[in-house]
């Protein structure tokens, strides 16, 4: 029971994060402040450590985690270059 609550909760979790993404990229950084972004930057670094972790560095490795581990690195990846691309548009 908890197992199909928790395949619930996980869905509903990823949708809504999903929308606070979209909601929080047409916000965008109104304060203007490159410290925020560069400490975002910063967290999104370490968390994509955390991705490469649960990838290639578990003892067992499925092909859940590697899909869900890749698919999250790549959101990562662009995550920071968006972030690079703010931080160089707020500096000039």
């Amino acid at each position: 029971m908890l197992f199909h609550l928790s395949e619930l909760y996980d869905a509903l979790y990823f949708l809504a994060m999903f929308l606070m993404i979209v909601y929080k990229s047409t916000k965008g950084n109104l304060t203007e402040a490159e410290v925020p972004l560069a400490a975002s930057l910063a967290l999104t670094a370490g968390s994509g450590l955390l991705s490469v972790h649960f990838l290639l560095w578990q003892t067992l490795v499925l092909w859940a985690d590697w899909v869900l581990s890749t698919t999250r690195l790549v959101l990562h990846c662009l995550e920071a270059v968006l972030q690079v691309m703010a931080i160089a548009a707020l500096i000039r």
